[in-house]
């Protein structure tokens, strides 16, 4: 069985494990960005996982998990730190109706996401090629999204200075961890606070061969006060 074939039927079972439907021409559109993946992974270091059955788990589906739990985003969201487009790609694939902002600080990366976009295509996708600190202070993109996910980018005492100025009120800021994930939230308490957010809930769940995994599901509040974010590099060194 060729990749592009065990990708795929290991994303259908995934989504039927979840209990999730795509819209017509969504798995399609997901093979040509994992064939896009496979041809530029190596050469611009975009994920550690090769296996078409791994990446069509651990990447594919994971990013796709929150819509097994939440309802759909009521206006357009941003993926911070979007990497190789996960979890925006798969989430703007599923969502088609919404937008989504993949912002992105590694420029190579950010060529990748255009180049996705463009070949899919992905017309409710735009890729922005900046950091969270910047960007989350610029008219547009702050306190302006229905949803905020991140993946892999950050502990979130860090992250949530990165990602809660980009929610609006009563927006969510969705943040995908390991079994850590409650741990990290009992550490950021105070910054979750500090930057608007109020933890909703923690939703526990488990990938086909299982990997268990959490979804910290934050609530915007209240506005993030104006000196969130600081200036880049801050976040990292001295966390709230």
């Amino acid at each position: 069985m060729r990749a592009s074939e065990k990708f795929l039927s290991a994303l259908e079972a995934g989504l039927a494990a979840f209990g999730l439907s795509l819209p017509p021409g969504a798995r399609e559109k997901m093979g040509r960005h994992f064939a896009l993946l496979s041809l530029w992974g190596r050469r611009f270091s975009l994920t550690a996982i090769s296996g078409a059955e791994e990446v069509a788990i651990l990447h594919y589906l994971d990013s796709l998990a929150p819509l097994a739990h939440l309802p759909p985003p009521e206006g357009p969201c941003i993926d911070v730190g979007s990497g190789a487009g996960f979890p925006g790609i798969p989430l703007a694939l599923a969502l088609p109706e919404v937008k989504f902002v993949l912002l992105e600080a590694t420029r190579k990366k950010v060529e990748f996401l255009r180049r996705a976009i463009e070949d899919i295509p992905l017309p409710n996708c735009q890729a922005v090629w900046g950091r969270a600190e910047e960007y989350g202070r610029v008219t547009g993109y702050r306190e302006s999204f229905a949803w905020v996910v991140a993946r892999a980018v950050a502990p979130l005492r860090e992250l949530a200075e990165y990602t809660l100025p980009f929610a609006r009120l009563g927006g969510l800021f969705l943040a995908y961890k390991g079994p850590r994930g409650e741990a990290e939230l009992a550490e950021a308490a105070r910054a979750l606070s500090v930057l608007g957010g109020e933890v909703s809930e923690v939703w526990h769940y488990s990938l086909p061969g299982g990997e268990k995994r959490q979804l910290l599901v934050v609530l915007k509040v209240s506005p993030t006060p104006a000196p969130y974010p600081r200036r880049p590099g801050l976040a990292r060194k001295r966390p709230l």
